[in-house]
């Protein structure tokens, strides 16, 4: 009984992740999302991966320097570790605090960047991320949906050491999202990324309001 009780408090937080392929779209539908809660004087915090905290924002600065040399496992164990540290610092304090959570990138950000997209072990990676977040799953995970050959089209010229992976490994990252959201169409909400901005924050706001009985 008190594990079922657990897996519901968990579940209906007010945790908000936004997932997607690099330069779909995400920032800009955060600001949008940001805008509107507060127009409704709607209490939120927002976070980013890697980093929402002073040593999580360090992991950040390695893991984006294109002058190292990083394995790929190492690469997961730098994520893992700066989500740690932001959950248990930041996400978790806020949601007790009844705010809402916003999230750029979370836990399926590594299960596809280092599982698809560079072959890790998945099942290692999900272990990992349940131990390094102490079970916490967003209630609302929102993935743009953007293939790399458009996606690609909107970087700007300064590239960081993630960014400089090869186009397949991108194409990998954009079947994966897309792989979660079929397998788990009630975790996910899957948004064609190549809509105008204004019907994706719409889209967006719409599912808020539905999920949390705005």
């Amino acid at each position: 009984m008190l594990s079922l009780l657990r897996k519901k408090a968990i579940k209906v937080n007010k945790f908000i992740v936004f997932e997607g392929i690099d330069s779909s779209g995400k920032s800009t539908q955060i600001k949008l999302l940001e805008e509107k809660l507060q127009e409704k004087a709607i209490s939120f915090v927002t976070f980013r991966e890697p980093g929402g905290n002073i040593l999580s924002e360090k992991i950040r600065d390695i893991l984006l320097n294109k002058k190292l040399e990083i394995c790929d496992e190492s690469e997961l164990m730098l994520f893992l570790a700066a989500r740690a540290q932001n959950t248990s610092h930041g996400i978790k304090k806020e949601l007790n605090n009844n705010k809402f959570v916003i999230c750029d990138r979370y836990t399926d950000s590594s299960l596809v960047y280092q599982g698809f997209g560079k072959n890790l072990d998945k099942n290692f990676i999900n272990l990992c991320n349940s131990f390094v977040t102490q079970g916490l799953k967003p209630s609302l995970t929102v993935i743009l949906d953007l293939e790399w050959s458009k996606s690609k089209r909107r970087h700007n010229n300064q590239k960081d050491r993630m960014e400089e992976n090869p186009d397949i490994f991108f194409n990998k990252i954009s079947d994966g999202y897309r792989l979660l959201a079929e397998k788990s169409p009630e975790r996910y909400f899957l948004i064609d990324g190549t809509l105008t901005i204004n019907k994706i924050h719409i889209l967006i706001w719409e599912k808020v309001k539905k999920e949390f009985n705005l």
